[in-house]
């Protein structure tokens, strides 16, 4: 993903998401936020989005959930799903979403921005 792509942050942990947003956009990327997967397709259906970085259990709407939509939609839109609770869903669940990376948290910031950048 170049610079001055525009990256959907959606975490129900509200400082967690901060401090991924301060990361991604001091590295070059415009962030916009949501606190679950039905705010997150709004921001999709109205705004541009080059990729997704969605948390995997939150109230709403899940990551499964949002990342089936979307994939309905575009099934190449680029989605990185990142949690701490994938004991709560089945590996066939999170293997069926088809997304470009999973990342356990808690993880390195390093390791999201190289995933972010190796994603075209």
């Amino acid at each position: 993903m170049k610079k001055g792509s525009t990256i959907l942050l959606i975490d129900d942990e509200n400082s967690y998401r901060l401090v991924l947003k301060n990361v991604l956009e001091e590295n070059g990327y415009i962030v916009q936020e949501a606190s679950n997967g039905a705010i997150g397709l709004e921001i999709l259906r109205t705004s541009k989005v080059d990729l997704a970085i969605v948390d995997l259990e939150m109230p709403v709407m899940d990551g499964i959930e949002f990342t089936r939509w979307v994939k309905e939609l575009d099934p190449k839109f680029p989605i990185v799903i990142i949690t701490a609770h994938e004991r709560n869903f089945s590996p066939t669940e999170i293997i069926s979403t088809d997304v470009e990376a999973f990342l356990h948290k808690p993880f390195e910031l390093e390791e999201l921005l190289k995933t972010v950048e190796a994603i075209v």
